[in-house]
């Protein structure tokens, strides 16, 4: 009986993980297939002249809101060999997934002709809990929830 007991939460812990994960997808591709998404940019210069934060190739903020309630953050910033774009999507004012890609700009020799790409991460939060990967990187995780913050600090900041 105890056995049992064991397997029935084993497998009801991992039914809902994936549950939530699918939920999450669906939510995410729901976002992006939307066309009533109002628009607000952040560009570079709010990062350097509000900010004082100077990259080799600038950075940049586009939110996207559907009722004034934010669904996706999609932050850009250029450095001095790559370029990393982090998506960032919300359910509810929570973040519910993360996609990050890092992509090289200039390779050894000083030139690219098209930029390759190096990493991608996806992370699946549920009501702020990383719920996915099963062992992430914890340093990584509270990098991403606080520029999360930051991000939606900017976006009521800027003018």
């Amino acid at each position: 009986m105890k056995k049992f007991i064991i397997l029935w939460v084993f497998c009801i812990s991992i039914f809902g993980f994936g549950q939530d994960i699918s939920l999450i997808r669906k939510q995410v591709e729901d976002i992006n297939k939307s066309k009533n998404l109002i628009v607000k940019k952040i560009p570079n210069d709010y990062f350097t002249d509000v900010k004082r934060e100077v990259t080799d190739n600038g950075q940049e903020i586009e939110a996207y809101y559907n009722n004034n309630e934010l669904k996706k953050i999609v932050h850009s910033v250029g450095l001095s060999n790559s370029e990393i774009s982090t998506q960032l999507y919300y359910d509810k004012k929570k973040l519910i997934f993360v996609l990050r890609k890092k992509y090289q700009t200039i390779d050894e020799k000083g030139n690219l002709r098209e930029p390759r790409l190096i990493s991608e991460s996806r992370f699946y939060f549920n009501n702020g809990k990383i719920i996915q990967p099963k062992n992430p990187n914890s340093v990584e995780i509270a990098e991403l929830l606080k520029q999360s913050l930051n991000f939606q600090e900017d976006l009521k900041n800027y003018k």
